[in-house]
């Protein structure tokens, strides 16, 4: 009788094991034939990152299938086709999808230094234990506004949390240690010259980026038309963000049917961050642009990393993109969803500075 119990909760086990929703979930592989929402998610996120055009339909079809293998190559991956775990990781860690990969990943390091590494590129605060590029931006930053002495490592200890500290006492704020939103805000409005954020002796730190362009000087520029034969690649542009009088610079990359670039600094990733309100996202904002001739234009722009960048040590690991006016047909037909979000951005921003409709 004890060995048949024994047996039976042996088996029970087992089937615990091999049919638990967790691990049936991470061991998903996507592959060509399969249909759903799963799949749907991966294409949206290969349509955003340009390896694949058109629309998101939940067919893996051939498609589908070769934009996967060029993201595998580009990534150093077994260029199979098979959307498994690693190209899930690797897809959805850069897209910033609700994916099964990035559900996998967010649970199983939800203990031990690579959570804490992890979350330094995602999470909106930063605090002890972190690690990361955006610890070494907001280390950089604390160093120009001398809170913090030595170098940026990008190690959030002690040391980093003192510094936090007394930057979130000088400037009235909650000063646990932690660098959230409304810190992380500060510190990029000291950078900028706009708060009584930084120390006394941080008086000389230069600003990253401008003043408020007038309406006047704003022009609806296209960017086929006027903008893009402008550009050149290392020229730099600067950023207005209207909704938090923030403005940072970047410096042009690539040009196709978008710009390509990349902030020019660590101060710019950091002002940048604080806009976005201290996390990575692709959901772009309406901007105030101004080319390298002086003249100023309005744009649709993100700040989530990418691909690939050319600047080492900006802490910005990749890439983004700066959307201009375009004709809709054509954007509808080039780039039927990320690329006409960007236009309806565009457009509602020029509506809302100066009242009129772009209606082509």
């Amino acid at each position: 009788m004890k060995r048949r119990v024994s047996v039976i909760l042996i088996i029970w086990i087992i089937c615990c094991v091999l049919f638990s929703p967790a691990l049936a979930y991470q061991s998903t592989t996507l592959r060509a034939g399969m249909r759903g929402e799963e799949v749907k998610k991966l294409q949206q996120a290969l349509i955003d990152q340009g390896y694949l055009s058109g629309t998101a339909d939940g067919i893996f079809g051939t498609h589908t299938e070769n934009a996967v293998r060029k993201f595998q190559k580009k990534h150093n991956l077994k260029a199979d086709g098979l959307a498994g775990l690693k190209t899930q990781e690797m897809l959805y860690g850069s897209s910033s999808s609700g994916s099964a990969a990035q559900t996998v990943v967010s649970s199983s390091a939800s203990s031990g230094a690579s959570a804490a590494s992890s979350s330094a590129g995602s999470s909106s605060s930063l605090r002890v234990g972190d690690r990361g590029d955006r610890v070494r931006s907001l280390q950089e930053s604390l160093i120009q506004l001398k809170y913090l002495s030595g170098s940026a490592d990008g190690k959030y200890g002690n040391q980093t949390k003192k510094a936090v500290i007394s930057f979130q006492k000088k400037n009235g704020l909650t000063a646990d240690g932690i660098a959230g939103v409304k810190t992380l805000a500060a510190i990029a409005s000291a950078l900028s010259g706009k708060g009584s954020a930084a120390a006394p002796a941080a008086a000389a730190v230069s600003s990253p980026g401008g003043s408020a362009p007038s309406s006047s000087e704003i022009k609806l520029l296209h960017w086929f038309n006027d903008v893009k034969p402008s550009l050149k690649s290392k020229q730099t542009i600067l950023i207005y963000d209207p909704s938090t009088g923030l403005s940072w610079n970047l410096r042009v990359h690539s040009r196709g049917r978008h710009l390509d670039a990349e902030p020019l600094t660590l101060q710019d990733t950091q002002t940048m961050l604080s806009a976005f309100g201290g996390k990575n996202t692709w959901n772009q904002k309406g901007v105030y642009v101004r080319l390298p001739s002086g003249t100023w234009t309005i744009g649709a722009t993100h700040d989530m990393p990418h691909l690939t960048g050319a600047i080492k040590d900006n802490g910005f690991d990749g890439h983004l993109c700066v959307h201009f006016l375009r004709n809709m047909d054509e954007c509808e037909q080039n780039d039927p969803n990320y690329g006409v979000s960007n236009q309806r951005t565009i457009r509602e921003l020029w509506k809302k500075l100066t009242g009129e409709i772009i209606d082509f």
